[in-house]
């Protein structure tokens, strides 16, 4: 019996990577924007920490449900008419988000436009899982949706948000969706083609545990970034710093966004990857104690940027942990799940916890998601071979 699969050619070509990176950046833009959309919409429908927090979880709903589906449907279909669809849904669910005024109404929307996240995202994470150069191109993938996010945290904050607010912010999003969907016509057609492979290949044993307890590790570690990310906006309001500068802080954070993605896809697999997580580990770590301290527009632009540099440097090797442990490749497409699973968490328990505890339980539950995580992935990285790899150096 025998199983088709990508041809590598055609799965490693720039144009595939490129196209993959660019669905990912469109699949992303939500969640790259979190501070200065719950922020926009905290204002327009005069909403508190906590009804913002469940607007991005109810999105990331939408993007889990098809997300855990994933596995089932997305080697079965058509790529490009997956992406051309999940750009369409995201932008007609950003387009009705503009018109309503109805706090439970954009809720549904939200999720709505989730959906369609989902479905680019998943698919960017399914293509590129199965490239030769997982770290390098989960780094291209992340230099893309910081790149896309710079841009438009450059742009939208002064040029939009201050003339036409939350409903220009949403068309605007919904256009550049629409848009950057369009790369979709550079992927294969098809996620199986041309060359077969016996089953069994496919099939030998591995342990499951270490790529369950990674996924969980990335939910966790994802649930700590975004629990913050999402309140940057509202951290920075709170010190006193106006919109259109918060607005020019985040866009410069995503240069560091931007580089720490480059170093990860420059560097791949030459540092290993405990000492790439640990580092990144420790940068937010740091940042979060800034964040508690009184801020003014040059402490809260640096640790933006070093938030961002962090979180992108670390994730690809992090994506690349999960991939590694999945030997037969089954479970590897359930990375955006548990992503979203953390996007979910994060901004919901960070809502609850500033309107119950105040900023500093936001940090601190924060700050612990985020070790948990390091953690968690320092087991999973010891249980494929009973060591720790910095690079060179191997600690037994």
């Amino acid at each position: 019996m025998s199983q088709v699969i990508l041809d590598n050619d055609q799965i490693n070509s720039p144009y595939c990577i490129a196209a993959a990176s660019l669905l990912s950046a469109s699949g992303a833009t939500i969640f790259m924007l979190l501070p200065i959309l719950l922020g926009s919409a905290a204002e327009y429908l005069t909403l508190n920490e906590e009804q913002a927090g469940l607007l991005a979880s109810s999105y990331f709903v939408g993007f889990l449900l098809v997300c855990l589906s994933a596995v089932f449907w997305m080697h079965r279909v058509n790529w490009q008419y997956a992406g051309i669809t999940g750009s369409l849904i995201l932008a007609g669910g950003l387009m009705a988000s503009a018109m309503v005024q109805d706090y439970q109404a954009l809720l549904l929307l939200m999720a709505v436009s989730g959906v369609g996240a989902g479905i680019l995202y998943g698919l960017a994470m399914c293509v590129l899982s199965k490239t030769k150069e997982m770290d390098r191109n989960f780094g291209i993938k992340l230099l893309a949706e910081v790149a896309l996010a710079a841009l438009l945290l450059l742009i939208l904050p002064v040029y939009v948000s201050e003339r036409w607010g939350f409903q220009g912010l949403m068309l605007s999003v919904a256009g550049v969706a629409f848009l950057v969907g369009l790369a979709a016509f550079w992927l294969p057609v098809h996620g199986r083609v041309a060359i077969e492979t016996d089953e069994a290949d496919l099939n030998k044993p591995q342990k499951n545990w270490p790529i369950w307890l990674a996924l969980v590790a990335l939910m966790i570690y994802f649930a700590g970034l975004s629990g913050i990310w999402a309140f940057v906006e509202r951290i920075g309001t709170s010190s006193g710093l106006q919109a259109d500068t918060i607005g020019m802080c985040l866009s410069f954070s995503m240069l560091g966004g931007a580089l720490g993605a480059l170093c990860a896809a420059l560097w791949g697999n030459k540092y290993g990857r405990t000492l790439p997580l640990i580092v990144s580990t420790l940068l937010l770590l740091g940042v979060i104690v800034v964040y508690s301290l009184p801020l003014n527009v040059m402490l809260f632009a640096l640790a933006s940027f070093i938030f961002a540099y962090g979180w992108n440097y670390g994730l690809p090797y992090q994506m690349g942990i999960v991939v590694s442990l999945d030997k037969n490749g089954k479970l590897a497409v359930m990375m955006s799940s548990f992503i979203s699973l953390g996007a979910i968490m994060g901004p919901a328990v960070g809502g609850m916890l500033i309107v119950s505890e105040g900023y500093a339980g936001l940090y601190m539950a924060m700050a612990l998601a985020i070790v948990l995580g390091l953690t968690l992935f320092s087991v999973c990285l010891t249980s494929e071979n009973g060591r720790l790899t910095w690079g060179s150096i191997t600690l037994k």
